[in-house]
């Protein structure tokens, strides 16, 4: 059984987690400008979007797992991979699935008031599936990588820590602070953040990542998506005037908002934190 005094305190971890992101980058970058020595080309360039989403979300994980190594912890334990009831696996994949139709709203609400950037152009030409090794990329890293790394280390690590240590409002806010910063794009920082406080709750309530890790996962597989639908067929079906239509919009905040209450309920109104 690990105690609340045995476990890491936040401090140690976030600093672990940005020292990780720090790596990245620069094993990253380095990468980059072998393949693509020109700067320009590579802030523009969908291979090295992808190479990132790839190398460098697993990459993330490798200094927070040595970590825990260290402290002579159980990666299960310490990174919340405890397991479900199926039917909270479904109700994941509903509030996943809701939580995209919002956040996607919420970007085009955004970009009346504030200019995407344009990198993001460069984003969604990454985003692109051309061919079979598109595909398996971008579903590899862009979804089950992004999804699995993001959350063991700031939904299972650090949050688990704060919630330990301090108490669960600070664990679930700062986490999803310290997720909204890690992705450094400021148009997206209330979508990324509103996004982390859900995810958070639902590894709070049921002490496992795996119910925040299949909203992430489906999140990103739905904005994938997206991404690669064509516009005119978009526009008929899931547009209405340039905003994502009720049709849409209505059951998503249902499946979100009845999804957290099922988990409340099944868990009942208090969570142990001293996990066995």
């Amino acid at each position: 059984m690990i105690e609340n005094s045995e476990f890491p305190k936040p401090i140690p971890i976030l600093g672990i987690i940005l020292l990780s992101f720090l790596v990245v980058v620069i094993i990253s970058s380095a990468l980059a400008a072998v393949f693509i020595p020109d700067l320009e080309e590579q802030v523009a360039s969908p291979l090295a979007t992808k190479m990132f989403l790839v190398f460098g979300e697993w990459g993330l994980i490798l200094l927070p797992m040595a970590y825990v190594r260290s402290r002579n912890l159980s990666f299960q334990k310490a990174f919340r991979l405890n397991a479900i009831p199926l039917p909270l696996f479904f109700w994941s994949v509903v509030i996943g699935l809701g939580i995209a139709i919002l956040g996607d709203e919420l970007d085009r609400l955004m970009s009346l008031i504030v200019p995407p950037p344009e990198f993001l152009q460069n984003l969604a030409n990454a985003m692109k599936i051309n061919n079979l090794t598109d595909l398996l990329t971008l579903t590899f890293g862009a979804v089950f990588a992004a999804a699995f790394v993001e959350e063991s280390i700031f939904r299972g690590l650090l949050q688990q820590s704060i919630e330990r240590h301090n108490n669960v409002t600070m664990a679930v806010i700062y986490s999803s602070l310290a997720w909204t910063i890690i992705h450094g794009i400021l148009f997206w920082y209330i979508q990324i953040f509103l996004l982390g406080i859900i995810l958070g709750l639902l590894a709070w309530r049921s002490n496992s990542i795996v119910p925040a890790l299949v909203a992430h996962a489906m999140n990103n597989a739905l904005a994938l998506l997206l991404y690669n639908v064509d516009t005119q067929s978009l526009d008929k079906l899931y547009l209405l005037n340039g905003h994502v239509s009720p049709l849409f919009l209505l059951p998503a905040v249902a499946g979100v908002v009845g999804g957290i209450k099922i988990f409340y309920r099944y868990y009942g109104n208090k969570i142990d934190f001293t996990v066995g």
